[in-house]
């Protein structure tokens, strides 16, 4: 298999116990073990983990299927959204979540722990029975360990390798997901017209 035939599974993100760093570390090795590549943008405030990210940069640095980059840059996170095929969100907690969301926009398939606003947003394609398979955009884990972040891992990338119509279709299916204030906005005026109008 060819380099530019692997999907990129991505992470951006602060490297912490919050958003699952450790779950990040093994979707990383996870990734390269499975035809797939890494690139990673984040930062640690604590000298520890920011020392094993910098440790794993230097380790890794001559693998061409993977890129760690220690710090954050606005402009390359984009660049990393739109050329990503998978994003991994393994947070440990959660209460709302961008990462997922502008994944979405961007048609790269969410991987997210089933915690907090990861799971408001986002819809296992295969276990979902609250939506309908038309409706359902991404992977969710719930047990905070490598095998379940393995299993709906494993899951996207098979999908990817296997049937990359149906992939495509996911991400489609994402794009189209709006997370905007319209609606919402929408909704609060129709409130306050209804107000209005008593």
């Amino acid at each position: 298999m060819q380099a530019n035939d692997k999907p990129i599974v991505a992470f951006i993100g602060r490297l912490d116990q919050l958003k699952g760093v450790h779950q990040v570390h093994h979707g990383l090795y996870y990734s390269l073990a499975n035809d797939a590549q890494f690139v990673l943008l984040g930062s640690a405030s604590e000298q520890g983990l920011n020392d094993w990210f910098w440790h794993e940069k230097i380790h890794l640095n001559d693998n061409p299927d993977c890129h760690l980059e220690i710090g954050y840059n606005e402009e390359l996170a984009h660049l990393i959204y739109a050329a990503a095929d998978i994003m991994i969100v393994p947070s440990n907690y959660e209460p709302c979540g961008l990462t997922q969301i502008i994944s979405l926009k961007y048609g790269t398939v969410p991987v997210v722990r089933g915690v907090g606003g990861l799971v408001n947003t986002i819809f296992d394609v295969d276990y979902d029975q609250n939506k309908p398979p038309e409706e359902r955009n991404g992977f969710v884990f719930y047990e905070n360990d490598s095998y379940a972040l393995e299993s709906a891992l494993g899951r996207a990338l098979n999908l990817y390798h296997k049937d990359k119509e149906a992939f495509a279709r996911l991400a489609k299916r994402g794009m189209d997901y709006d997370y905007s204030w319209k609606k919402p906005g929408d909704q609060y005026l129709g409130v306050y017209e209804h107000i209005r109008h008593k």
